[in-house]
């Protein structure tokens, strides 16, 4: 049995109505049943490339207790990057490596290591136009190793998470409620998923929309709660998280053929308007890329590593609509949580929800706001850093930080905005341009005054 075969369970994977109805139950305490007229959709396709998110519609009979109508099961496989690879090599009249007996039987092999996830890589590669996205399908088998010994860590990571954040006083940070959760392990190899709360009313936020400053704050206020959740864990606890996340997570995907047709991609982005500042950024890829450097950020400061999220942008969390704004309803995906430097979550996320113009105007004062809420949540405890050395990572790691989203947003934009409305559409393209130059000015900028830094031509 593996990950990557249809099987006979929801949407080709191992997970039956049977498990599902059996874990429902004896979490909710119930005798229902699931009824005849129970569905499954999923409601993932185009989302994620790692799961299956199904919403359950189980139709409950017999029902001794109030019971949730609807709710969510996400289930860790492959089928859905399978189907995704299938379709661009059919579009590109190209080979699906993905499907052949080689890459299956390195699966095999490698299915049980414990490597640290490089989803963010893949994605922006998997997102771009798909005239460029060749470089999928011709990755050696290294890469497809390592891509394919991540999938147990990345769900159990997950899972690990939550079970810290349901510790925490119910209310404490914004999140589905979660009924049931299973790891992957020896004796289970094949089932990891997860059962949670069916949010409704929500609004999604991409790449080429804004988020203002006041929103961003209540993501500051959960990062605050889980950071301050980390400064408790025990060595051991310590152990189930990487600490070399970036370069473990980068640096097996960042190679020089992907980076060249990532640049390609970024130069033909809108029109050519970028052209300038992507060759200067050419320029500076090795430093950019330097993710054993930026994993060691928070010791080469002095700062005490904390739970990062590691994938803190918007489509990783879920809004609801607060009049013109929108608030924050859950923070989500956690697989590629972390030990590291704080910095890392607040400029990708800052980076990605803000306009431009706001990043650069309020970035300083979010950072601030932060560190008050930490010391709120830190309470009596020892802080892992000073405000100082928070604002300073910050600057150092905007360079690398920006590069890592930068690459994605045209890309994004591309494949989400099918918006018939051609004035919809120059208006959305607008947004991205404006997010996408302040961007490269920052990075630049930031690189720059980083590398007179390192010289000792400047004090920090």
């Amino acid at each position: 049995m593996n990950l990557y075969t249809p099987a006979g369970g929801l949407f080709g994977t191992h997970v039956t109505w049977d498990d599902i109805e059996e874990d429902m139950q004896r979490e909710l305490d119930t005798v229902a049943i699931f009824g005849p007229n129970k569905t499954a959709k999923n409601i993932g396709e185009g989302n994620g490339f790692m799961s299956r998110i199904v919403l359950i519609d189980p139709d409950w009979q017999h029902k001794d207790k109030e019971l949730p109508e609807k709710f969510i099961v996400k289930i860790l496989t492959q089928l859905a990057m399978q189907k995704f690879t299938s379709d661009i090599a059919k579009e590109n009249k190209i080979d699906n490596q993905f499907n052949s007996p080689e890459f299956m039987a390195a699966i095999e092999v490698h299915q049980k290591r414990v490597i640290f996830p490089f989803r963010i890589g893949l994605e922006t590669i998997i997102w771009g136009p798909r005239k460029y996205i060749t470089n999928l399908f011709t990755l050696n088998s290294e890469h497809k190793e390592v891509f394919e010994g991540q999938l147990f860590q990345l769900h159990n990571v997950e899972v690990t998470v939550y079970e810290h954040l349901l510790k925490l006083p119910q209310g404490k940070i914004p999140m589905a409620k979660i009924y049931y959760m299973k790891k992957f392990s020896e004796s289970n190899p094949v089932k990891g998923y997860m059962i949670m709360e069916y949010l409704e009313d929500l609004k999604p936020v991409h790449i080429y929309n804004h988020v203002t400053p006041n929103a961003v704050k209540e993501i500051l206020r959960a990062k605050a709660v889980i950071e301050a959740m980390s400064l408790r864990f025990t060595p051991e606890e310590k152990k189930l998280f990487s600490e070399n996340a970036l370069s473990e997570l980068f640096g097996e995907f960042f190679k020089k053929d992907i980076v060249a047709d990532m640049m390609k991609m970024f130069r033909e982005f809108g029109d050519g308007k970028l052209t300038e500042r992507a060759d200067k950024m050419e320029k500076i890829i090795p430093d950019l890329m330097d993710f054993k450097w930026a994993d060691r950020l928070a010791d080469e400061l002095g700062m005490q590593r904390v739970l990062c999220h590691g994938d803190l942008w918007s489509m990783n969390i879920l809004w609801r609509p607060k009049g013109d704004d929108v608030e924050m309803a859950a923070l989500i995906d956690f697989q590629t949580a972390h030990l590291g430097c704080p910095a890392e979550d607040l400029v990708r996320v800052f980076s990605a929800c803000l306009s431009g113009k706001d990043r650069q105007q309020h970035w300083e004062e979010l950072v601030e706001v932060f560190y008050g809420y930490l010391e709120e949540e830190v309470g009596d405890m020892k802080m892992p850093y000073t405000l100082e050395q928070l604002k300073e990572a910050y600057r150092r790691f905007m360079p690398t930080g920006a590069f890592m989203i930068v690459p994605m947003i045209g890309p994004m934009f591309d494949i989400l905005c099918k918006s018939p409305d051609e004035e919809q559409r120059k208006k959305s393209l607008d947004i991205v341009m404006e997010k996408i130059e302040c961007l490269l000015d920052d990075l630049l900028y930031y690189h720059e005054r980083n590398t007179r830094l390192r010289k000792g031509e400047e004090s920090a």
